[in-house]
């Protein structure tokens, strides 16, 4: 698909009363094909998160609400509705503590920290099988992308989840420098319920 055009809109509010903070991805974007059916969608994110950290713990509950509307001109023999939208609730929360000790690693002196995080993600099964897919694939599985909202890319699919996601990760740090010198994690997700967007 060509994409004839595309414009994206993103703000961020931060310190908002009571500490949060506002977030806003959008896009409109019109997909054009030669012969496979086209469509015009706009999408909307607005998100308020409330970022609660110290030195030691993070935690951050977030709530948003994506919205995406379509347009769609079907073509070769592609049926279904002309007119789409999509509304679904997304609710995460997301923690982690830093613990750090003195240690020596063959005679050089370091900062060891260990790190456990967990995230917890909420979003609704809602079926998207009329919805063209115009851009959307998966992620590369990866270790930032366990903690992601959506395994697809793109703005056509959003799976459903009801997820913990817990990883374990430790570093060895050059207290005069800051550098890091080693960083190893573990991670793993465990799904409440099945993923059925397809």
């Amino acid at each position: 698909y060509k994409r004839l055009p595309q414009l994206t809109l993103t703000a961020n509010r931060p310190e908002l009363p009571g500490g949060t903070t506002f977030m806003l991805a959008s896009e409109f974007v019109d997909f054009q094909h030669s012969t496979f059916t086209r469509g015009q969608r706009v999408t909307a994110y607005p998100q308020l998160a409330l970022p609660l950290q110290t030195a030691a713990f993070h935690l951050t509950p977030k709530i948003g609400i994506h919205a995406t509307r379509y347009e769609i001109e079907r073509r070769n023999g592609d049926t279904g509705d002309e007119s789409l939208t999509r509304t679904l609730p997304i609710l995460s929360v997301d923690g982690g503590v830093t613990f750090e000790r003195d240690t020596q690693f063959g005679g050089r002196d370091f900062v060891q920290t260990l790190e456990p995080r967990i995230y917890y993600l909420y979003v609704p099964y809602r079926d998207q099988s009329s919805i063209p897919n115009f851009d959307s694939g998966f992620y590369d599985f990866n270790f930032a992308q366990i903690f992601a909202e959506n395994v697809y890319t793109g703005g056509d699919r959003i799976s459903n989840a009801n997820q913990i996601t817990t990883a374990l990760q430790s570093r060895l740090i050059d207290p005069e420098t800051g550098a890091e010198t080693v960083r190893a994690a573990l991670g793993q997700r465990y799904y409440l319920v099945d993923q059925r967007v397809t």
